[in-house]
């Protein structure tokens, strides 16, 4: 009651599909076309689960530096029941916003959370999301590595851009959601990969069997 926005059928079943792998400990990946509100769908999710977060500690969203302070904009207009901090600026002003107390959310850069990642690994969080998560397809990167060190609850991903042009993209943010789940790289390259790409139905489709219950896309 306390979202400032009516949510649309798929909307609520985006927002009860969050909940869903929220009861269960899973992870998942939130992959609407863009516009259709995965925004709005994971602001309704963490107003939702308010009170328990305040229990175990904020959230943390990781985004493109030019979404930051949009993302700050977006929680006023629909949950301004949430207390938001960009954390963002200078060393020391990033020190001064971790160091707020009551804030249910934070949302930082996907290039500060790499420079901050000790800082944000020593911080318990109860949840975790990276919006445009194809930032983290490379998972060779210290951006990739030092954001998948971050301790949370629980972690999603939010992405509109379709994941089936690598493999080793699907690996990496799976490897954010849910860590193990796919295995090593090497173990799913040897498994899945290079069979995928050789042109192997079968192994294809139970790949897509795999992920398909923790990932939810609409067109």
């Amino acid at each position: 009651k306390a979202l400032q926005a009516n949510l649309r059928s798929y909307q609520l079943q985006g927002l009860s599909y969050l909940n869903f792998l929220s009861e269960y400990g899973f992870g998942g990946i939130l992959a609407d076309e863009m516009g259709l509100g995965k925004t709005l769908q994971l602001m309704a999710f963490l107003l939702d689960r308010r009170d328990e977060a305040r229990g175990i500690g904020p959230s943390l969203i990781v985004c493109p530096a030019s979404l930051v302070y949009n993302w700050a904009a977006e929680f006023e207009r629909f949950a301004p029941d949430l207390s938001v901090e960009p954390v963002a600026g200078s060393k020391q002003e990033r020190m001064t916003a971790r160091a707020k107390n009551g804030i249910d959310v934070y949302v930082t850069s996907y290039d500060l959370a790499r420079i901050d990642a000790a800082e944000w690994s020593a911080k318990r969080l109860y949840c975790c999301t990276l919006d445009e998560a194809q930032y983290i397809k490379n998972h060779g990167t210290l951006t990739a590595r030092a954001i998948k060190r971050i301790d949370a609850r629980h972690r999603f991903a939010l992405t509109g851009t379709p994941m089936e042009n690598r493999l080793s993209e699907i690996w990496s943010i799976f490897d954010f959601v849910m860590p193990g789940f796919l295995g090593s790289y090497m173990r799913f390259k040897e498994k899945f990969e290079l069979d995928i790409v050789g042109g192997d139905q079968d192994r294809a489709r139970r790949l897509a069997s795999l992920v398909g219950p923790f990932m939810l896309r609409r067109l």
